[in-house]
């Protein structure tokens, strides 16, 4: 699925995702409220190999309203974003990711899980800040089953 992120202005952005099977669905939302958490979403999900998180369900045809969106990975990956998104923000260390990954996911070893994470979410952030205004940031999400 491609998730196209354009920025409208300092307060919106536009997320318009083009679906495997050619269906699309946009949103036009607050940059403040949502860019940071859906990045955190990408970051986490991608990282952790979420395949039925909010991104996965999307690409299966859920809304990016969150109509269709539910289930145990969903709320683990809430439960992933949301903590995630004040890392980024703060630009936490390392281990600071590692904690807050340890405590959501206790039967995993995150240290190098904290490192994805956190790289993943400078990356996807950079490119954001790089893109300028009326212009999209395209990223790829890769579905897994």
């Amino acid at each position: 699925m491609k998730i196209l992120f354009t920025k409208l202005s300092d307060e919106e952005h536009r997320v318009h995702i083009v679906r495997c099977d050619g269906s699309e669905d946009d949103a036009t939302l607050n940059s403040r409220s949502f860019l940071r958490h859906d990045f955190a979403h990408l970051a986490t999900e991608e990282c952790v190999g979420l395949a039925r998180g909010f991104w996965g369900q999307v690409a299966k045809g859920a809304g990016l309203n969150g109509t269709g969106i539910g289930g145990p990975e969903a709320q683990l990956a809430e439960a992933l974003a949301a903590p995630i998104q004040t890392l980024m923000r703060t630009g936490a260390t390392v281990e600071t990711y590692e904690k807050t990954l340890s405590h959501v996911l206790p039967d995993r070893d995150c240290g190098e899980l904290a490192m994805q994470v956190k790289e993943r979410g400078r990356q996807l952030e950079g490119y954001w800040r790089a893109t300028p205004y009326g212009e999209t940031m395209e990223v790829e999400w890769l579905e897994h089953d």
